[in-house]
């Protein structure tokens, strides 16, 4: 679908977006936690207190190298369903969605596509690798976009509070309208007589009173 800016979509604010990675980043870090607690179960942990040499010879065998390398490629591909299912499938990130915030194109479409979504993924890792200079830049820009928004040619926007306010009061004000021509109509049904019904005064003429003479 396409979001307008008449419908209260505006550029999400820096704090907004802070708080929508923080929780995004909180989710997918738990989400590996969970995966790697099976393989950390194997680990003998009680290695990290025996010196050097018998800690590297744990983390060096075989099985458990390749239960590790197997959770790392599953970080890896979630991370990339993460991001590129939510913008490109869903319009936003779980924490973006809970912060009422959106993904759209240059076209001001949401949501985004597989493609577009992985473009914007790539444009991701550079603005990291740029020691959050690509990141900081919504700081500086008035329409808050990031060296990643820039280079994939997205906007991340929220709907205004103040617009959703206005639209709850216009909506709010129609319906009393509805309700106040509903109540006149019935006034005024009330207010004239009943159809069918007429007094006797109306319904006949007068007839003169005749007196009979003996």
């Amino acid at each position: 679908r396409t979001l307008f800016a008449e419908d209260g979509w505006r550029p999400a604010s820096a704090p907004w977006r802070i708080f929508a990675t923080l929780l995004d980043m909180a989710l997918y870090c738990g989400i590996c936690l969970l995966i790697a607690i099976p393989v950390g179960q194997r680990f003998d942990w009680s290695t990290l207190w025996g010196g050097i040499d018998e800690f590297a010879g744990a983390v060096s065998d075989h099985i458990w190298m390749g239960h590790a390398s197997g959770v790392l490629g599953l970080w890896i591909a979630l991370w990339w369903c993460y991001f590129v299912v939510g913008w490109g499938l869903l319009g936003a990130t779980p924490g973006k969605w809970a912060m009422g915030m959106r993904i759209m194109d240059y076209h001001q479409r949401c949501p985004l596509g597989p493609a577009r979504a992985t473009l914007r993924l790539a444009a991701y890792c550079v603005s990291s690798v740029t020691f959050e200079w690509g990141h900081l830049l919504m700081l500086i820009r008035t329409d808050r976009r990031t060296l990643h928004d820039i280079l994939a040619g997205t906007r991340v926007v929220r709907k205004s509070r103040r617009h959703m306010r206005k639209m709850a009061a216009e909506a709010a004000a129609a319906e009393a309208e509805i309700d106040d021509a509903g109540d006149e109509s019935a006034d005024d049904g009330d207010d004239g007589d009943e159809p069918g019904f007429e007094s006797d005064s109306d319904s006949s003429p007068s007839q003169p009173v005749t007196t009979q003479r003996r």
